[in-house]
């Protein structure tokens, strides 16, 4: 029998024998697996009365704490009459799942489609997209960017089942625009904003590169939804104006937008056949991962916020809070970016968790982030600044950070 190659495009044993070390120092330190008994702004750890400040929270809007939305989920459970339709979204679906799909797509001019969440949205559409069903039937180059989020790095070997997959350097647009002239389909899967290294996805040349050469994109936007854009349609719909036919965007719907599940935004320009052909051959990340009629229901309560005159206004409370967060501590990677996003560089991963530890004890929760979320030796912690963050929040940490800084 023909050996099987072993680890071309990802390789668990390795990550586990380099960061296993790392996760349980990080629990001995007391910074991971802890328990609370309230969260949002103001987190109360199990057996502990005092309260912390929240540090990383991708609640960027702070929308997760609103009350409207809290009620809007409970009013799904009463509309719809139970927690789960408990039947396949393909076979049969609860009407508030089609008024749902519907507000969003008229919110964010897109045809929407619903999913559990936003990797279950990757793990959905990018092995179709590998396979040619949606690039007029020819399979396509599969370019990965190496920064790209791990919902879509994991996929590189169901698609190379289809197809040619390749990784290039992070926002390489020469090497992307080479594959390009070389005649062949090409997918561009990335984020459209890179939650950890504080970079964003070049709109302006990959919309040349569509324009010039066709090339597809799918961009991951879970940290960009909400947080920018009109109606808080996201970064890449911002930068480009609108959603073509040869765009794809996933998204969150639990993070700026603050409410449950995921989102796959295909362009109106789409027949629905392209959306059908995803629903009925996504597997089970879409047959029967569903969002429940509560998340159904919160999502109808955020889209009535982002709706309004109100978003606006927290978008702006949070680039205010983004702008003082980038005064006192402008050397944070990704400062100056529209993303709330700032690691605070450390290096060492024990260092990284002792530090996230003196600011836990200091009233202050930020996680250490380290390999495989970052590159070894390139641990840090990592801040989500929030529109709910009060000055004196921002100000209290960076004091805090920097007394604990050894």
């Amino acid at each position: 029998m023909k050996p099987v190659k072993r680890h071309q495009w990802w390789n668990y044993s390795f990550i586990h024998s380099v960061s296993e070390p790392f996760w349980e120092q990080a629990t001995t330190a007391g910074v991971h697996d802890l328990t609370i008994t309230e969260a949002g702004s103001r987190l109360v750890l199990m057996g502990s009365d005092s309260r912390v400040v929240n540090m990383s929270s991708y609640s960027y809007l702070g929308l997760d704490e609103d009350r409207r939305i809290v009620e809007a989920a409970e009013a799904g459970i009463r509309s719809a009459g139970v927690l789960n339709s408990s039947l396949s979204r393909i076979r049969m679906r609860l009407q508030l799942l089609d008024d749902v799909e519907d507000a969003l797509s008229t919110l964010f001019g897109a045809d929407v489609g619903t999913v559990a969440s936003c990797s279950a949205a990757a793990w959905s559409l990018l092995p179709i997209m590998a396979s040619g069903l949606l690039t007029g039937g020819v399979a396509p180059v599969m370019v990965f960017d190496a920064h790209a989020h791990f919902c879509m790095q994991a996929l590189k070997s169901a698609c190379a089942d289809e197809t040619q997959v390749v990784t290039i350097r992070h926002n390489d647009m020469e090497r992307l625009e080479s594959l390009c002239r070389e005649g062949a389909p090409v997918v561009y899967v990335a984020d459209s904003v890179y939650s950890t290294g504080g970079t964003l996805a070049p709109m302006r040349e990959l919309a040349r590169l569509q324009d010039d050469y066709g090339l597809y994109l799918v961009l991951d936007e879970a940290h960009g939804t909400s947080v920018t854009g009109e109606h808080g349609r996201g970064y890449a719909l911002d930068a480009l104006g609108e959603i073509g036919d040869r765009t794809f965007v996933v998204t969150s719907l639990n993070k700026g937008f603050g409410a449950s599940g995921g989102a796959i935004f295909f362009g109106p320009q789409h027949s629905r056949a392209v959306r059908t052909i995803v629903a009925r051959h996504g597997g089970p990340f879409l047959w029967s991962q569903r969002i429940n009629s509560a998340g159904l229901g919160a999502i109808l309560g955020s889209v009535d916020i982002h709706s309004g005159s109100e978003l606006p206004a927290l978008q702006a409370s949070l680039r205010a809070n983004i702008a003082e967060f980038d005064r006192i501590l402008p050397n944070a990677l990704g400062s100056a970016s529209v993303l709330p996003v700032r690691l605070l560089h450390v290096g060492p991963e024990g260092d990284a968790i002792a530090l996230a530890s003196r600011l836990l004890q200091a009233g202050y929760y930020v996680e250490p982030d380290f390999f495989p979320v970052v590159s070894k030796g390139s641990a840090g912690l990592r801040v989500r600044v929030r529109a709910n963050m009060t000055a004196s929040d921002i100000r209290g940490f960076a004091e805090a950070y920097s007394a604990a800084v050894v």
